[in-house]
């Protein structure tokens, strides 16, 4: 999108402002390796998030596909750092949407008749689930109250069905 673009040029902009002002060459893979490197310690140290380094990376190998997963010149220095970053500052995770917002959007799911689709994103919001597991959801994935528990639950990843979450949990509620 033009947004994400822009975003992408102001990044590479100020990287490349930054390999100017101290003289790093950007001629060969070592040299933009060494300069993305020392660039990536400068913004760390001033407090910018993981998010900022990962899209200059990114930006980078979309500005020059010969960089990056498919191309044939690594980083392997900034790669590094992209790793120790994540272990020193581990990413922030954004705030949901407001329950005002996911209910007009389902009621206008709703108005468009699509019943199941609303039901879908109501679960999923108050359940916080990814819609992946939504959509594995089973009736026999829900627990009836029980004298112990007044209240309905959901039984996600059931180990009966082999199923497992990204962390490799089953049988969560």
């Amino acid at each position: 999108s033009d947004v994400t673009q822009s975003g992408y040029l102001t990044k590479l902009s100020l990287f490349e402002q930054f390999a100017a002002d101290l003289h790093f060459p950007l001629d060969s893979g070592e040299n933009i390796d060494m300069a993305m490197v020392n660039y990536l310690d400068q913004i760390f140290l001033d407090g910018a998030d993981m998010d900022d380094a990962t899209r200059l990376y990114t930006a980078w190998c979309w500005r020059n596909p010969s960089f990056g997963r498919n191309g044939h010149i690594r980083l392997s220095r900034v790669s590094r750092a992209l790793q120790g970053w994540k272990k020193l500052s581990p990413t922030t995770t954004r705030a949901p949407i407001p329950w005002i917002f996911a209910a007009l959007i389902a009621s206008q799911m709703v108005l468009a008749s699509d019943l199941v689709g609303a039901l879908a994103l109501i679960t999923m919001f108050l359940c916080y689930l990814r819609p992946g597991e939504a959509m594995r959801l089973k009736e026999a994935d829900l627990v009836r109250p029980t004298p112990q528990c007044s209240f309905w639950a959901i039984n996600l990843h059931p180990s009966s069905r082999g199923e497992s979450s990204k962390l490799l949990l089953s049988d969560e509620s």
